[in-house]
């Protein structure tokens, strides 16, 4: 990140002594023939360097100027730069939409008919969720008189004394190892074609300079991902319904031996960052919906460090 800091702000003192004149072996000037740089890309220039001298309420003022920009690509840096200012400043909540904004700059120039894709997608999670959502009710249903009647034999058989909380822990540890089942589903998944591709890739030196998985390569790693992990993915959308479709697929992903790095290369990008953000707010949707307990303990299995 510093080392591309560096270099921009370099390229950019090029581009201005260029624009001013260059010098005429005979001792006279002439005036280039470059255009000036124009002022969205100063401010970008200006917002890395200020982020390099660690000024970060300049750096980000100068980046938000420079966000306002009619070239995409303007936009789609500063969005990135944004990112990485509030990543270094710990601001994970306000890091994530311009991540999110950076990738759909950077989506829309290489294919808007793939966010079409992914938007139908999505619509068709939610109909098939709310299609098990009965099928799931009748489970927890039956978890829950289950737990009951296990409590009541406990006391009726005078044991030791035995808390509702005790018992309730009891159920939520069974639940999380009927979830471990779906291991089977990752160590299938690990015979596709695609998974081939996917650890050559992870195998390079991570860096922006990286290949990362095509548009085409990942509609066929999210169609072998809802294959293989059918079920998996069923469940966690009947349970925690504010889960979206990408964060599904990083839980997928996540059962696999992949690296952070690897992860990202999945979703199109070089930057872990997006993997890392992620990943704190599925913790996040777990943890937030009282009516699943175990939310908490699934994310540990989930995110048992694999890679």
């Amino acid at each position: 990140m510093r080392n591309t800091l560096r270099t921009l702000i370099a390229a950019a003192g090029i581009v201005l002594a260029a624009a001013v004149g260059v010098s005429c072996g005979g001792g006279g000037t002439v005036e280039a023939e470059v255009a000036p740089p124009q002022p969205d890309t100063l401010a970008l220039v200006d917002g890395l360097r200020l982020f390099e001298e660690a000024e970060y309420d300049l750096a980000r003022d100068r980046l938000l100027e420079s966000a306002r920009s009619t070239s995409t690509y303007i936009r789609a840096e500063s969005f990135l730069y944004l990112n990485a200012l509030e990543m270094e400043l710990g601001n994970y909540d306000a890091a994530q939409p311009w991540l999110e904004r950076y990738h759909a700059e950077t989506v829309r120039l290489l294919s808007s008919a793939a966010d079409a894709s992914r938007r139908m997608s999505e619509q068709a999670a939610r109909l098939q969720r709310r299609h098990d959502a009965l099928v799931v009710g009748l489970v927890c249903v039956a978890v829950v008189a289950l737990g009951v009647m296990v409590f009541w034999l406990l006391r009726r058989r005078g044991g030791a004394e035995v808390s509702v909380a005790e018992v309730g822990a009891a159920a939520v540890e069974v639940d999380i190892s009927d979830w471990r089942r779906h291991l089977a589903d990752a160590e299938a998944f690990r015979g596709t074609e695609v998974w081939a591709e996917v650890l050559e890739l992870a195998a390079q030196k991570p860096g922006r300079d990286a290949r990362v998985l095509s548009l085409a390569r990942q509609e066929v790693l999210d169609a072998e991902l809802a294959v293989r992990f059918a079920d998996f993915a069923t469940r966690l959308r009947a349970d925690w319904p504010a889960l979206t479709a990408g964060d599904v697929k990083l839980c997928c992903l996540s059962l696999l031996p992949l690296t952070p790095f690897g992860r990202a290369l999945c979703f199109g990008s070089t930057e872990t960052n997006i993997v890392k953000q992620r990943k704190h707010l599925i913790k996040k949707k777990l943890a937030a919906d009282s009516r699943n307990p175990h939310g908490p303990a699934l994310f540990e299995f989930i995110f048992s460090g694999r890679g």
